[in-house]
């Protein structure tokens, strides 16, 4: 007889793991006390001809975008993809990717996102993980006559949301339809975003957590999603002044780069707020930037297993509000912690990942005591507002890309002539940090940058070089990066 369920701790009662996956399991719904709770709420509330999305030279109606989100559906019902089936999609940044979610979440299949600018061992390596049902480099074709089954329950995994993680395995952090719309409910709530939002980021849309925050957002507040894919800070630039861009995504390297090449707030008249997450910035840089650039600079902080932000703060505040729903807490090692808050009408409605795909452990290490452990230190300010002042991990943010120094470290370990490696951040004034590797062997350092091309992303390659005849270790065995880092700085 299997073992009944194991009741996390959770403020209201709605939360149980289960012992065969490994992930909790929500046994009720509670919806948003504003915004859409489904995706049939967000098209229930839009009108037909209101414009959805704009991709290049198209603008697309609200009917239009939803005939092509069934047309995808009836395909991947006809082709046997139903509840629970993982569905990989490499896109790139247009409405493509917006309808693969759609359409995937709709026949009660799981979404992955998969980076078309990500090597094919990065891409191998979540794939590995997931072990999805199919993958998708375009958008099928259709089958007429199929008929859509009912939309599935809004509280049943609908997307995994992969992170590195400090070890370099994948993680796969899997997340319900409701929680996919919970940024969009929060930004409702906190920012009054309505039908004259037009929500915009060159961000890559293979990440979630993007696509949540940019067009699902645009589409559940009313409003129309932008697909931008300049990132250069003049391309950048002409298409938030082109479109009308009212709330825009960046990370800080981007406004680091607007900045610095002199756009002013005359170039961005329709531009509101710029919500800026990914890497921590230099709060002096930034005010400078939200004073040129005349747009509030919101920081965001949060975590794929959030599925998003969970606080937010306007630069020059002293310190980050969480966002409706989210309870955070600073445990007495200084981690940051979080759960759904227990009163009020927020109540209930963040929960947060189910837990980890295919990793029991992973799940019972992040979940404990009811509240998701962020693996970031933090402290509260003087005003009671969140500080995060770091990494409890050795993860290196590197101009709003995380890297897992034990994906790099095992890359250089794997060629020729290298007999030990470390890697690790060093502060960088523009990207936040870059990384930078120390190794032992007889390699020769020039070389290994371009062996490593062929496995790693460009971002990942470390800028910065040491050669040692043995790496620093505390009486533990550890390495020292403190000290790899101060022989850089020297």
């Amino acid at each position: 007889m299997r073992p009944p369920p194991a009741r996390l701790t959770d403020v209201d009662g709605a939360v149980e793991i289960n012992r065969s996956s490994g992930l909790r399991r929500l046994e009720r719904f509670v919806p948003f006390p504003v915004g859409p709770s489904t995706f049939e709420d967000v098209w229930s509330r839009r009108t037909d001809e209101t414009i959805a999305v704009i991709d290049a030279d198209r603008a697309w109606t609200t009917r239009e975008l939803r005939d092509e989100v069934d047309r995808v559906a009836r395909a991947l019902t006809a082709a046997g993809h139903a509840d629970g089936s993982r569905l990989a999609w490499v896109l790139g940044n247009d409405v493509g990717s917006l309808i693969s979610l759609l359409a995937t979440v709709r026949v009660g299949a799981v979404w992955i996102g998969l980076s078309d600018r990500a090597t094919n061992a990065e891409r191998e390596a979540v794939l590995a993980d997931a072990h999805p049902d199919a993958v998708f480099a375009t958008l099928p074709d259709d089958a007429p006559g199929v008929a859509l089954p009912e939309p599935p329950a809004p509280t049943v995994p609908a997307a995994i949301a992969y992170t590195s993680g400090t070890t370099g395995r994948p993680k796969g952090a899997v997340h319900t339809q409701q929680q996919l719309l919970y940024p969009s409910a929060a930004a409702i709530a906190t920012e009054g975003l309505d039908e004259d939002a037009r929500i915009g980021t060159p961000l890559p849309l293979s990440t979630l957590n993007i696509l949540l925050l940019g067009p699902l957002t645009a589409l559940a507040c009313g409003g129309v999603a932008v697909m931008m894919k300049r990132t250069s800070a003049s391309g950048l630039a002409e298409d938030l002044e082109q479109y009308a861009v009212t709330r825009a995504l960046l990370v800080p390297t981007m406004v680091h780069d607007l900045v610095s090449q002199g756009v002013t707030s005359a170039q961005l008249q329709a531009l509101e707020r710029l919500i800026v997450g990914g890497a921590s910035d230099d709060a002096r840089r930034a005010a400078v930037a939200q004073d040129m650039l005349g747009v509030p600079l919101i920081a965001s902080y949060g975590l794929s297993e959030a599925p998003t932000g969970v606080a937010r703060m306007r630069v020059g505040d002293g310190g980050a509000t969480p966002l409706p729903g989210v309870d955070i807490r600073i445990e007495d090692d200084g981690e940051i912690t979080l759960s759904s808050v227990g009163e009020g009408p927020w109540a209930g409605c963040w929960q947060g990942t189910l837990g980890y795909w295919g990793n029991p452990e992973a799940t019972a290490a992040l979940w404990r005591g009811g509240r998701l452990h962020t693996g970031d230190a933090g402290t509260f300010g003087p005003d009671t507002g969140l500080l995060v002042s770091g990494r409890m991990s050795e993860m290196i943010n590197r101009g709003g890309a995380n890297i897992a120094p034990a994906e790099v470290e095992a890359a250089l370990l794997a060629l020729d002539g290298v007999a030990d490696a470390a890697v690790f951040g060093v502060p960088d004034d523009r990207l936040g940090h870059i990384v930078a590797a120390a190794v032992v062997g007889d390699a020769a350092v020039e070389t290994l940058g371009p062996a490593l091309r062929s496995t790693l992303s460009g971002y990942k390659v470390p800028a910065a070089w040491l050669r040692l005849d043995i790496l620093p270790r505390n009486p533990n065995g550890k390495v020292d990066r403190s000290a790899l880092r101060a022989m850089v700085g020297n």
